[in-house]
């Protein structure tokens, strides 16, 4: 499961990381519709009210057949479970009763044999429709005004501060899970910059759409550059600390801007234009009898 870290709050992902990211224009059939009986499901599981001190939002590092959640929303469960794996920059959760943005659950899940990140999250979603008798619609649409992310130069040449992925990790061992959302290695915004170790683009456009640089950008930012590999990225930058009260403001902090220095380090140019969004609407959930 993607390694989100950070708070989600009526319905509008604002995501805080810390080091350890043609037209469809359409909308899905709920899950429901979708042979739910064909997809994966936990041997066993559990969920309960959260203890008041766990920690919120949190997919805890756990074994490869095992998913840990201490405290999330039933609003952040469907984040989870119905993203693309990554920080879900370009989501939004919408609807359900008062108490999916209120009330804290904690959620254990254990497979019956060694599982995939979407194995898991697709385990998460089984489980969610079982036991809170959820019905999600989910709406995609590639109609949303976004940064993209392309490549600057017409060779194709990325700059001096991105190399491709040597199979390492600079911190601990490479994740087992090859999924393009997630980062292999410990990745995200540190002191003075942004490390990515063995990231996808994919990574690098949502963790530019975290609130460290989404101010600068004035949006969020999604991946056009069509590379597929992993890469080991640094960025060097004086990031402010996000302002939650208005974090769409804009922030000087008296150097180069960050498209700029986008530019000279990774070769890589943000411009406006059209990306996806997912939409996903509660329709209806009940809270989960008592295990």
């Amino acid at each position: 499961m993607n390694p989100n870290a950070g708070v989600i709050r009526e319905g509008t992902a604002r995501v805080s990381m810390a080091a350890v990211i043609a037209m469809l224009a359409v909308s899905a059939a709920s899950p429901q519709e979708n042979a739910a009986d064909k997809r994966p499901a936990f041997e066993v599981a559990t969920i309960k009210l959260s203890a008041p001190n766990a920690p919120f939002g949190r997919v805890m590092p756990s074994s490869p057949n095992r998913l840990s959640i201490p405290s999330m929303t039933l609003v952040w469960l469907v984040y989870t479970a119905y993203g693309d794996g990554g920080f879900n920059t370009a989501m939004r959760v919408t609807g359900g009763p008062d108490w999916a943005t209120k009330t804290t659950f904690a959620v254990e899940g254990v497979a019956s044999g060694n599982a995939t990140l979407r194995q898991r999250r697709l385990m998460l979603q089984t489980l969610l429709e079982d036991r809170f008798a959820l019905k999600v619609r989910i709406t995609e649409t590639q109609t949303a005004d976004v940064n993209t992310l392309v490549v600057d130069r017409a060779d194709g040449k990325l700059g001096p501060k991105v190399k491709e992925w040597d199979g390492t990790c600079r911190i601990g061992k490479p994740s087992e899970d090859d999924d393009p959302a997630v980062p292999r290695c410990p990745s995200g915004y540190r002191a003075g910059g942004i490390t990515l170790d063995g990231a996808t683009m994919f990574s690098a456009g949502e963790v530019l759409s975290l609130p460290q640089a989404r101010p600068l950008l004035g949006n969020i930012t999604v991946d056009q550059t069509g590379l597929k590999g992993r890469y080991t990225m640094e960025l060097d930058y004086p990031f402010a600390p996000p302002r939650p009260a208005d974090p769409a403001a804009p922030v000087d902090l008296g150097v180069p801007s960050l498209p700029t220095a986008i530019r000279e380090q990774w070769g890589l140019r943000v411009v406006r234009g059209q990306g996806p969004f997912r939409v996903a609407v509660i329709e209806s959930a009940q809270l989960p009898p008592s295990n």
